[in-house]
């Protein structure tokens, strides 16, 4: 754009048609475009980000992350790690090593035992299956949006 000046582009607009805006806003898109054709939809950039504030998987993350302010059940760790293995990763199954896996990543340590952590949330169907292949149920999603509140609260006490 060394030769025009977009300055002047931009005083024109105002004084356009309805018909010359669209065709304007038609060959700003397709200009977009072209020059996005090597990006992918998953880069940064391209990703649209509102003012909404995080989503229920990065609170998790930010809640597990945060070992001082969020004290946190090993059954609330195992349940905040399925919904960012599930959300997150987009994973349908995962086991009770993936759990452990998120956990240790978070910066908490191991579950020694995360089978009994898991059994619960088994028993409360907040998460179907068994410890090799579970899921996410719809309560335990909503268990842990929940929970994500709980804790938010009451560490802003």
């Amino acid at each position: 754009m060394s030769t025009i000046n977009l300055d002047r582009i931009i005083s024109v607009i105002p004084e356009l048609e309805l018909s010359e805006l669209r065709s304007l806003e038609m060959a700003v898109k397709v200009a977009i475009n072209i020059r996005t054709q090597d990006v992918l939809s998953t880069d940064s950039e391209t990703t649209s980000q509102e003012d909404e504030g995080l989503g229920l998987k990065d609170q998790a993350i930010a809640i597990l992350e945060d070992p001082e302010t969020f004290a946190l059940s090993l059954a609330d760790q195992a349940l905040l790690s399925s919904l960012v293995l599930s959300d997150g990763y987009h994973q349908d199954a995962f086991s009770s090593r993936d759990i452990n896996d998120i956990i240790e990543e978070s910066g908490r340590p191991r579950i020694a035992h995360v089978t009994s952590a898991i059994s619960g949330l088994l028993d409360r169907a907040y998460l179907t299956g068994s410890t090799k292949s579970l899921s996410l149920s719809k309560e335990g999603r909503a268990k842990a949006r929940g929970l994500i509140g709980m804790v938010r609260r009451k560490a802003a006490v």
